[in-house]
Order: structure tokens, then sequence, then C-alpha cells
């Protein structure tokens, strides 16, 4: 799915069902009487939520987007995401980054094992002055195409390994 634009609509349907699975799931502990497990989940989804919320600091709206939604989009992999964002002004045309983005994960999603897991760990950083996005994903990767150069305002950096493919995006 990951050449798919998301409508707003479809967004917002992924993003009910994802809640309403996670709810089932608190409703499920509880009925079973594992109330630990319950409130565990509760902490796990509100710091999901809170780790999307910091993104608006980003001062990249295209990127935000692309980030919240990627595990809609690339169904391969699973997400979790850290952030530590200070707000700032952003020379980089999100647009670009986007495209970037998506054509990188378009081509990685051609190489994958559909009989694989693939565990992505998102994390964001930004100062006032620089923002970095490193995406680190394990599993295997021995047929992925090394990055292609970066024509953007933005720099790229790639490590590839077999069983892990860590992938840094950055810029003012």
């Amino acid at each position: 799915m990951g050449n798919s634009k998301l409508t707003t609509a479809k967004a917002l349907k992924f993003a009910r069902h994802d809640f309403l699975n996670e709810l089932q799931l608190v409703l499920l502990y509880i009925d079973l009487d594992k109330l630990p497990e319950a409130k565990q989940k509760i902490l796990e989804a509100t710091d999901r939520m809170r780790e999307v919320a910091l993104l608006e600091r980003l001062g990249l709206p295209a990127v935000e987007t692309w980030l919240t939604t990627f595990d809609w989009l690339y169904g391969a992999y699973t997400k979790t995401m850290s952030c530590t964002i200070a707000s700032g002004i952003r020379e980089a045309d999100d647009t670009e980054v986007v495209t970037y983005l998506e054509r990188m994960f378009s081509e990685a999603e051609k190489t994958l094992d559909p009989t694989s897991e693939y565990e992505t760990q998102i994390d964001v950083q930004a100062t006032a002055t620089s923002w970095s996005i490193t995406i680190a994903v394990h599993g295997q990767m021995e047929n992925r195409l090394p990055a292609p150069i970066a024509d953007g305002n933005f720099a790229v950096k790639e490590t590839l390994s077999q069983n892990q493919w860590t992938f840094t995006i950055s810029g003012q």
C-alpha cells in the first residue's frame, strides 16, 4: 500500500480501527481480571499518542503526516517511535523529504521477504537549528538496494547489514 495516498477519511478510518482494537484489548484484560495488563496497555497507548503529538513541534507537516501514517501505508513494518523535539524553523522542503521517504520505502518493500517480520524503530530528534529522523528496520534485508543520493535540502546516511537497515535523514 506504500504507493497509495491516504485521504483524510481513510486516515480517520484507520485511526478509529486502531483505537477500537486497543479498547477491545483493554476490555478483554479487564474481563479476565488482568488489571495490571489493562493498565499497561492504557499507558502504552498514552505514550504512543504523546509521541505523535510531539511531531507537531518538528515544523514539517508533510513529514509529520508521513510518520503518523507510516504503519498504515507500509503494512510489512511494525513501528515504534520516540521523539525529542524542540521547536524551530526548518529549511528543508518537507514535501521533498516525504517524496524521498516514500520512494525509499516503496523500493524497500519490493525486496522484503513476505514471511519475515520487520520491526521498525523511528527516532525523531530536533533542536532549534537541526533535525534528524533515524529509522532502524530489523529483519531480512539482504536484497535491499542502497539509498539514492538525496537531491533536496537534506542529507541521507545509511547502513545496511543482513538483518538491519539503518537510515538517517537530516537537515537544518
